[in-house]
């Protein structure tokens, strides 16, 4: 009887060490936030980069109270470590052209440029992937959303530089796509310059060098319109 005290006063104070530890300090990276109107603010920004698709969070100190402010409202967001390797990226308003649709989304997005060519500019844009999945367990249907880091690759030519293209995806959990598959969306994403995914299909590249450097397919675009 004493040894079964024993071990539910062990369990017992392990849940209360583990339930009273403290949680691992969220270190949220130094940003500058410049507004349309012109404010500038530095601080640091509260928001996961792949959620800024309507606004961010921001706050000039490292506590107290968050404030919100609405992408088409924001002139740059320039976020320090962004990609853990000390340098700073910019962030800017750009509007995404949804292909299916053929229409320009009506709020902005926030993208790092991150090709200039002749003809030809490109931008990086956090999002994320919902895998949302049901299951039915023990007679009780559930709903899992399990949500992954995603990069979306845009492009948009002199011509009408207002279509910002989705091109390219790069996912941190999912399977990527083979390069059949790829060549296919190409067709689509590249339908007016189809010097792009034959160019791909000539020179060999394979799905796996491209998504190293998605910009590839955008200096073989410029080329071609030069």
């Amino acid at each position: 009887m004493k040894k079964l005290f024993f071990i539910i006063f062990l369990m017992v104070f392990s849940f209360a060490i583990t339930a009273n530890a403290k949680k691992p300090k969220v270190v949220w990276p130094k940003a500058v936030l410049t507004l349309k109107d012109g404010t500038v603010l530095n601080g640091y920004l509260r928001t996961d980069i792949h959620f800024m698709q309507k606004c961010v969070l921001f706050n000039e100190t490292e506590e107290g109270k968050n404030v919100k402010y609405k992408n088409e409202t924001i002139k740059s967001l320039v976020v320090k470590n962004c990609f853990g390797d000390g340098k700073e990226a910019t962030f800017i308003p750009i509007k995404l052209y949804w292909s299916d649709q053929k229409k320009i989304a009506p709020k902005p997005i926030l993208a790092i440029q991150n090709y200039q060519g002749k003809h030809v500019k490109g931008y990086m844009y956090p999002t994320f992937f919902d895998d949302t999945r049901t299951s039915i367990n023990a007679g009780v249907m559930q709903n899992t959303s399990m949500y992954s880091g995603e990069w979306w690759y845009l492009y948009n030519v002199d011509s009408d530089n207002t279509l910002n293209v989705s091109f390219w995806d790069y996912s941190y959990s999912r399977k990527p796509k083979s390069l059949k598959s790829r060549l296919k969306d190409m067709e689509k994403d590249f339908k007016k310059y189809p010097q792009v995914y034959e160019t791909v299909e000539k020179q060999g590249l394979t799905a796996e060098q491209i998504s190293e450097n998605p910009t590839i397919l955008l200096e073989i675009l410029d080329k071609s319109l030069q």
